[in-house]
């Protein structure tokens, strides 16, 4: 490991509950229990009411264009992705996934993400007969999810599934919001013309709904990725297309007829700049994690109310450019944004926060203490600084690192290469911290 990390990093977190009946997950870390999960406060619950952590990785590949595969299989199995991931510790994966892609055929290959090893994949395959091309026709982007899900219940993982984008036009839906179609947009996704309305996204999310419904190895469902205040003209309450309380309660709603286990997970909207007093939050607060400014007084209302859980995405300016808007990434700035924008729903015991995206390429001394900074406040040492605090058998502030196998591009990736094992020393250290590991 880098001698510039800071020595505390491999301290385990604040609270580790005594878990004997978990099953463990390779490297110290543990299993989520069998069954769905619930809140109960700021926590995350079992089936029993025991409180529980997510700690889970994000796997990316299928949030890219139309048919685009799960990274990494070009070289191994789907099954030894999911292996991996159990191998580093971690109890839950999130996949993504594109409206236009449910129901394309994964790619052999593209220029991006390479060949699928189909002697590796063969559950894959639509057909074991070649085209006349040569090339084989494999399974749809959905049929592949079912695969994934078989897998990673046997091996006792659990999965969150998240709507990306529209249409794979780019990492983040350039038009801000998760709908490119009708009311609240100009017809286009940012980039390309629009083919989504708000209503054919909520469909999708029922036939996704539908296909897992009673499947306790998918445990949640994020609603949309880093809905953009700045772009979308996102509010927050008030009516009218663009109201993402108001999806949250609708899709939320509509996916617990189907599925009442899940968890619906609803991210705060990303405002680079404090939103107008008009959007209902906070008009004195930039977020570009996320603004949950208005969760606490204004709360997203299911049909089954301790099923909600809120989320953020935190990351360092390598990874978005918030700097520009001066807003610190470390030290008392860093703490009092996390505390005014989202983490006072842990503190004050109103609701969960998972931090559905953070990751680093730890190169840096800058990422190096974004990262330190960030797991503490996560596992309760900002306490004195008005940041959550953990007691009992309470479990600290749940987090998915991004991500699983290596990448080209910032934070890099868990890992050097794809197979078990593997994993940057420094980055390991960092995911530690987040994991179920036995007191030393």
């Amino acid at each position: 490991m880098d001698a510039a990390v800071p020595s505390h990093v491999d301290d385990p977190p604040a609270i580790v509950r005594e878990a004997a009946d978990l099953r463990p997950a390779g490297r110290g870390g543990y299993l989520l229990p069998p069954g769905y999960l619930s809140t109960r406060g700021s926590q995350i619950v079992d089936d029993a009411g025991r409180p529980v952590r997510i700690a889970s990785i994000g796997w990316n590949g299928t949030e890219g264009p139309p048919g685009a595969a799960p990274s990494g299989i070009w070289t191994v199995s789907y099954k030894t992705v999911l292996d991996s991931i159990v191998d580093a510790g971690f109890n839950t994966v999130r996949l993504p996934w594109i409206d236009l892609g449910l129901d394309t055929p994964l790619h052999g290959y593209s220029d991006r993400l390479g060949w699928i090893n189909t002697t590796l994949n063969p559950e894959l395959l639509a057909s074991e007969t070649p085209r006349a091309d040569g090339r084989y026709r494999y399974v749809t982007t959905l049929t592949a999810f079912r695969r994934i899900v078989d897998y990673a219940g046997q091996i006792g993982l659990k999965v969150i599934f998240d709507h990306h984008t529209n249409q794979g036009t780019a990492g983040q839906q350039r038009n801000g919001l998760w709908f490119d179609l009708g009311p609240g947009t100009n017809n286009t996704d940012g980039i390309a013309p629009g083919r989504f309305s708000a209503e054919m996204v909520k469909e999708n999310w029922l036939r996704i709904a539908k296909t897992f419904a009673g499947n306790p190895t998918v445990i949640g469902y994020d609603l949309h990725n880093e809905p953009n205040g700045d772009r979308g003209h996102i509010t927050w309450g008030g009516g009218g297309p663009t109201d993402i309380k108001a999806m949250c309660e609708d899709y939320g709603s509509a996916i617990h007829d189907v599925e009442p286990g899940v968890l619906i997970i609803c991210e705060g909207p990303e405002t680079y700049k404090p939103p107008p007093k008009s959007s209902g939050m906070d008009p004195t607060l930039a977020a570009p994690a996320g603004n949950l400014t208005a969760a606490g007084a204004n709360p997203v209302r299911l049909k089954i109310p301790n099923k909600l859980v809120y989320s953020v995405h935190e990351y360092p300016e390598e990874i978005a450019d918030t700097k520009r808007w001066g807003i610190a990434e470390t030290g008392k700035g860093f703490v009092d944004r996390m505390n005014a924008t989202w983490g006072y729903l842990v503190r004050d015991n109103i609701a969960p926060v998972w931090i559905g995206e953070m990751g680093a390429s730890l190169r840096t001394p800058e990422t190096r203490e974004w990262a330190r900074n960030l797991l503490d406040y996560m596992n309760g040492k900002y306490g004195a600084e008005g940041g959550p605090t953990f007691t009992g058998d309470q479990q600290p502030i749940s987090g998915s690192w991004w991500l699983i196998g290596p990448s080209n591009d910032p934070p890099y990736g868990l890992q050097t290469e794809w197979g078990i094992g593997h994993y940057r020393p420094d980055q390991i250290a960092i995911t530690d911290q987040m994991l179920f590991r036995p007191r030393k």
